[in-house]
């Protein structure tokens, strides 16, 4: 007589984890993010200059997102879009650069050593899942660490060699703390917590993107490309103004930019005028004259002063400085927003028609569909995506353009790859998200 012995295991990619281990908790919680649609992370990083900043930050499935960001006490506004970072804020939030005045409060693509983080490649849920997967979904635990608390939830610490992983006691398991040196190359110390957003606040993630593309329409500052000049600067003034002039040389040996000059003047401690050129074409390592005029009348009464009879023989003297900024282009999601030239021509094969309808169908038609549903459906899809009312979106952790069109008075929704056009999905939206689409494509 045989007697066979079940033990609760079960193999998960592989990996064999005990049922009510702490260990399948961990890999639940972050199976259970690799799907999310949305996260909201907080909390304290480390620069790679051991700078220490305060991250608030949304991402979406699709890597979009937005934001605030506090650096050198100051905090800035974050806009995540399509893989690049851009950051507006106060001069004082770029610390030493010389350029943080030109980047006093416009948007400014920066890079990730900015802030030692890539936010749309490391925060994306699909990514941060895998990561923490990867650094906690393999580990042999002893019995149930002890419960604490995060931010009123109950949880348990898990430690690892990449740092401290804090997952909830109660289903479903998700991971609420995320502290040690996981997110960074070179170890340095975060402190995060972490929340899957549902699904009114991720739309809202998506609205908040899309309200905040028209202002970079016309691009924005590039922090990570650095200019220098060729010689000194050139200054010629008289009583009507300062015109300044620096040879700007573009380093890069293979790749044109577009450059800007901006400049000051400073007289008696006090600045005296400011000026910007217009944008000026620097060839791959090549050199161009730039040049902007300061007319102010603080330039001109102090002009007047330093050269009016009786004024005396000593010199006056003024300060001529400037800088050159890069100016990268509008990020491409910009070109789907409402009356912009458009995204791809939206597509769509039989499968994508059929996997829509398959999915979002029954929920639509408010009962089981049959294939003599299938024409109407796909006219839906081709009818919203005729339509004018598009703004770029997300949908299956895929950047999408968001086609919303009615149909009996119900707002339907098309949505389509952002970078090739193919259908991603179809289907009838809830009120939040309804209310979330139209507010970004009438700009509110």
């Amino acid at each position: 007589m045989f007697a066979l012995a079940l033990t609760g295991c079960s193999p998960i990619d592989g990996k064999m984890v005990t049922y009510d281990s702490v260990a399948n908790h961990v890999r639940t919680a972050a199976s259970a993010l690799q799907t999310a649609e949305g996260v909201r992370v907080n909390g304290t990083l480390e620069t790679p200059a051991k700078e220490k900043i305060e991250i608030d930050v949304r991402i979406n499935g699709a890597g979009d997102g937005s934001g605030k960001i506090r650096r050198h006490g100051t905090v800035g506004d974050v806009l995540v879009i399509d893989s690049a970072t851009y950051v507006r804020a106060a001069a004082a939030w770029w610390g030493t650069d010389n350029r943080a005045e030109t980047y006093d409060k416009v948007w400014v693509a920066i890079a990730d050593t900015t802030i030692g983080l890539d936010l749309a490649g490391t925060l994306r849920p699909r990514e941060l899942g895998a990561l923490i997967d990867d650094g906690f979904g393999s580990l042999q635990f002893e019995g149930m660490p002890p419960t604490s608390e995060v931010n009123g939830v109950k949880a348990r610490r898990v430690e690892a060699a990449g740092g401290s992983l804090w997952i909830t006691v109660a289903k479903p398991y998700q991971v609420v703390r995320l502290e040690g040196g996981l997110l960074t190359e070179d170890s340095r110390p975060a402190a995060l917590t972490v929340t899957i957003t549902p699904p009114a606040a991720t739309a809202q993630i998506a609205r908040d993107v899309a309200l905040t593309l028209p202002t970079l329409r016309t691009g924005t500052y590039d922090a990570y490309r650095s200019l220098r000049f060729d010689g000194s600067l050139r200054s010629a003034c008289n009583a009507q103004g300062c015109t300044i002039t620096g040879r700007i040389r573009n380093a890069s040996t293979d790749t044109p930019v577009t450059a800007v000059l901006n400049a000051k003047v400073i007289g008696n401690k006090n600045v005296l005028g400011r000026c910007r050129s217009g944008r000026a074409a620097v060839a791959a390592a090549a050199a161009t004259a730039v040049s902007c005029r300061i007319t102010t009348a603080a330039w001109r009464s102090f002009y007047a002063a330093a050269t009016a009879p009786g004024s005396g023989t000593s010199t006056t003297s003024y300060q001529v400085s400037a800088n050159a900024s890069v100016v990268g282009p509008a990020p491409d999601a910009v070109a789907c927003l409402p009356g912009a030239t458009g995204c791809d021509t939206p597509t769509m094969t039989d499968a994508e028609v059929v996997a829509t309808f398959d999915r979002s169908a029954p929920a639509w038609y408010e009962r089981a569909p049959t294939d003599r549903d299938l024409p109407e459906w796909r006219k839906l899809i081709r009818t919203a995506a005729s339509g004018k009312d598009r703004v770029p979106w997300s949908a299956e952790g895929t950047p999408t353009v968001a086609y919303l069109g009615t149909s009996k008075g119900r707002p339907f929704v098309a949505q389509f790859d952002r970078g090739n056009g193919q259908l991603v999905a179809a289907y009838g939206p809830s009120k939040d998200e309804a209310d979330a689409l139209r507010a970004a494509i009438a700009a509110r």
